[in-house]
């Protein structure tokens, strides 16, 4: 098995870092960040660690350390809370922000979390898309059906890869969908580690109509890199969870 920090796939590059790149326009491209998780579980009396804020900006400073970013596109799903803004969800994404903004131009696409995000960004000028179009790509979460014919990139799914080793653990790798049509992005959300697709559990219909079985899978393993696991139809009755 072949681990690598970035693999490239002509127009685009696949980073270990939980986004796609773009290279013509220099775009940098993450899903599902679900900022504020830890306040909306608490308030359900299920108490976590606060630090998927750290781990989000630990990422990003990674990002432009190692790629020249002109632009910085969410994907959707950037918080968590459908009902309102709650007070973690402001903090620490005006936080993103005001980091993103120092260095990019930055574009929000609406996920079905999104609800309410309207009102932070409009204090920054930022506009909330419900689809977007860079280069031969269109943007949209994944939670609605789309009828285009174009290629779409799209969150939502949190695609992940689960392995059951001898001792009974599940290991899950958080993972990219390459299709001909379809990129489906991972989420680095460290407490949405995601539907397992290889059981069949899809939830995007965006995903369902377009998935054929030939689809690439690539996982990230955070402290070694990206991992080829093979081809969509092939990886069924192989890998189990």
């Amino acid at each position: 098995m072949v681990f690598v920090e970035e693999i490239d796939l002509g127009d685009f590059l696949l980073t270990k870092y939980y986004s796609l790149y773009l290279k013509k326009t220099k775009t940098m491209v993450m899903a599902d960040l679900h900022i504020g998780f830890e306040d909306v579980m608490a308030e359900k009396g299920l108490f976590l660690p606060k630090i998927q804020k750290s781990i989000i900006m630990d990422i990003l400073e990674n990002l432009f350390r190692y790629y020249e970013i002109d632009s910085f596109l969410i994907d959707g799903d950037f918080k968590h809370e459908f009902s309102k803004n709650m007070k973690q969800e402001w903090n620490e994404i005006e936080f993103i922000i005001k980091y993103l903004k120092d260095k990019c131009s930055i574009s929000v696409v609406r996920g079905n979390h999104d609800n309410y995000l309207k009102g932070i960004l409009a204090k920054y000028d930022i506009k909330l898309h419900d689809r977007l179009k860079i280069e031969n790509y269109v943007f949209i979460h994944g939670h609605r059906k789309y009828e285009g014919d174009e290629k779409v990139i799209i969150g939502h799914e949190h695609p992940s890869v689960k392995f059951r080793d001898p001792s009974g653990s599940i290991i899950t790798y958080p993972s990219f969908v390459v299709g001909e049509n379809i990129i489906v992005l991972p989420s680095p959300s460290i407490y949405s580690s995601g539907s397992d697709i290889i059981a069949g559990e899809i939830l995007s219909p965006i995903f369902k109509d377009r998935i054929k079985g030939n689809e690439r899978i690539y996982g990230i393993d955070n402290k070694i890199g990206l991992i080829y696991f093979g081809i969509y139809k092939d990886l069924k009755g192989k890998i189990f969870s």
